[in-house]
């Protein structure tokens, strides 16, 4: 094992020599003005099209799965502009409409409420005492009030894509706060969220967070998720995130908006995970917030699956975690391009350890450093490609 404190330099020199015959003219003072050309780092862009995953082997005695759920109650919310019909409630289920304002208040097991139609005025809120499950079928679905879906149950929320569906959920510009309850996104809830299906959600946050959760989150294969936030975070989770497949793309247009920020882990073991950022740092009472793709207060786990991240601001970083790093499989991918002046950008960055085993990883910062690990660094032998500079490393297992 190769180990390495803070950031390990190495250098590599190459001479070429040209011949020309009967020719001997130097050339190196007209071209590129007698300067090496600007480095240019991996591009990373948006990939939107689905992704072939392999079939996911699931526990049977793992809540995480909506196959271990048996519904015994299906609702089904159809909006149209400022109305919205349901059909299914009763008993246990209280439903109340106000315009296209959707409430539900529930003590009934296992429900499943599937959500269609489009409203430029409406949201769905539940009142729920068990978990339950939300199809969405084609929803085009804003509100300009708060979060388009609002889950005040603190029970798992499982979140099916209809396949082949497109789903469109945004919230507005100001949030009309209820007493004693949080509203911390487009999608919010005060339990787990579980995405699940082979349909698309796009989603845009304009006051708040794209998705937030006061539990943890978690992605399987056959999603693909779009989220633009304007103002704040992408994906915000109280107790990890989980990314197990699919395909997940934010764009943060907001200063020291972070794609994914998980005040816990965050374990990526699938998919393809795109998140560019633009924004620059926020400065409070002295406190340096900037950009980031992933920002982890805990640990950050990468064994498969695709991740690539980009941040363009000032001070902008790929991960930024308070704990350790560990990368055994996956490419991992990270372009950072923002100066470095009241905030200094890095490619990966950890207030513990980092540890490389296996995988492909290429880190670059154009102003500062592509590893930066307070703790230590270290990478096993066996890889098949190795670059390290302050700037870059690449590493091929």
């Amino acid at each position: 094992m190769k180990k390495i404190y803070g950031i390990l330099t190495i250098m590599f020199s190459l001479a070429m020599f040209t011949a020309c015959e009967n020719d001997d003219t130097d050339f190196s003072d007209i071209i590129n003005g007698g300067k090496d050309p600007e480095y240019v780092p991996k591009s990373i862009e948006f990939d939107y099209t689905s992704l072939k995953e392999p079939d996911e082997s699931f526990d049977f005695d793992d809540d995480d799965y909506v196959e271990n759920m048996t519904v015994f109650y299906t609702v089904e919310v159809k909006y149209d502009g400022n109305t919205a019909t349901v059909d299914g409630d009763g008993g246990t289920i209280k439903v109340s409409v106000d315009g296209a304002h959707v409430t539900v208040n529930s003590t009934a097991r296992n429900v499943e409420y599937i959500l269609s139609g489009s409203s430029s005025n409406g949201s769905f809120k539940v009142y729920s005492e068990s978990k339950l499950k939300i199809g969405l079928d084609n929803l085009t679905l804003t509100n300009p009030d708060g979060p388009a879906i609002n889950n005040q149950c603190g029970k798992s929320m499982y979140v099916e894509l209809t396949p082949g569906s497109v789903n469109k959920l945004a919230d507005g510009t100001r949030y009309v706060e209820e007493p004693g309850e949080d509203m911390k996104g487009t999608i919010f809830s005060e339990g787990q969220i579980i995405f699940n299906g082979a349909g698309r959600l796009d989603i845009e946050a304009n006051c708040k967070n794209g998705i937030a959760s006061d539990d943890y989150i978690v992605f399987r294969p056959g999603n693909v998720i779009n989220v633009k936030s304007n103002v704040s975070n992408g994906v915000k989770a109280n107790d990890g995130v989980d990314i197990r497949g699919g395909v997940l793309n934010i764009d943060i247009a907001a200063d020291a908006g972070k794609g994914i920020n998980s005040e816990f882990d965050v374990t990526i073991s699938g998919g393809r995970t795109t998140v560019i950022t633009a924004g620059g740092p926020f400065i409070e009472y002295n406190d340096t917030s900037s950009c980031a793709g992933i920002k982890c207060d805990s640990t950050f786990t990468m064994t498969a699956g695709t991740v690539n991240l980009k941040s363009t601001g000032e001070g902008g970083k790929g991960i930024n975690c308070d704990e350790n790093i560990s990368v055994t499989g996956g490419e991992l991918n990270i372009v950072t391009t923002g100066k470095k002046d009241k905030a200094s950008p890095k490619g990966i960055k950890a207030d513990g350890t980092i540890a490389f085993s296996g995988g492909k990883i290429y880190s670059y910062s154009k102003s500062a450093d592509a590893i930066d690990a307070a703790e230590g660094f270290t990478f096993t032998e066996g890889y098949t490609f190795l670059n390290n500079k302050k700037n870059l490393f690449e590493i091929t297992y």
